[in-house]
């Protein structure tokens, strides 16, 4: 798979690494053909485990930016790897301005970022019964970009090695096809909602992946 990446550095580790994620995950991607090619675009998608960004970067054409929780970034060596591949830190335990105008700022470079609704792994749990933050539909608003939804799909929602691992890219959705409304209360909640929605039923719709 030929890879558009804005570093070299990110291009020799999916080289280097992608095969063994894909085997150790017994990956399987769907959908590859709704990735744009150009463009900035905002990956929304379920998160189940940490290894999930890496998953996803394995799966896309495109460099992937990430934001990571600021305590990975404490630990020198693996600070400088996940910034090296394109990650940058978010504290996760309130509002990250910070963090949302660099994720911003690098949609409107032409740049892809990777979101997660949820805001935190949910193991275990059904996707739709999981809440969901408003990051997506702020970011997404502000960036004026496309979102791309990913469903990643385990058994049981639980990551385990050898696990079968399916992640279907769904058809890149303009954010005009949200219809924001600027003088409506609690639009980033409801696009962020829909968002998720749309990522739910891209799951729901693969009904055999679960043979």
């Amino acid at each position: 798979m030929k890879r558009k990446s804005d570093t070299n550095f990110h291009r020799f580790i999916c080289f280097v690494f992608s095969p063994l994620f894909y085997s150790m995950y017994r990956l399987r991607v769907i959908g590859r053909e709704n990735e744009p090619e150009k463009g900035s675009y905002l990956v929304c998608s379920n998160h189940i485990s940490a290894v999930d960004p890496i998953l996803i970067t394995a799966a896309l054409k495109r460099q992937v930016y990430f934001m990571g929780k600021k305590e990975l970034f404490k630990i020198p060596l693996l600070s400088s790897l996940i910034r090296a591949l394109g990650a940058f830190p978010v504290d996760r335990r309130g509002g990250d301005v910070s963090a949302v105008k660099h994720s911003i700022s690098l949609l409107q470079e032409g740049k892809c970022v990777g979101l997660f609704p949820q805001g935190t792994r949910q193991p275990g749990k059904e996707p739709r019964d999981t809440s969901v933050r408003n990051g997506a539909a702020m970011i997404a608003y502000h960036a004026d970009t496309t979102v791309l939804p990913v469903f990643i799909y385990r058994k049981a929602h639980t990551p385990r090695l050898l696990r079968k691992t399916t992640i279907a890219i769904g058809k890149p959705i303009p954010f005009s096809e949200f219809h924001y409304d600027p003088e409506a209360k609690g639009e980033y909640n409801r696009i962020s909602k829909e968002i998720f929605d749309r990522i739910c039923t891209l799951g729901e719709e693969a009904e055999a992946w679960r043979k």
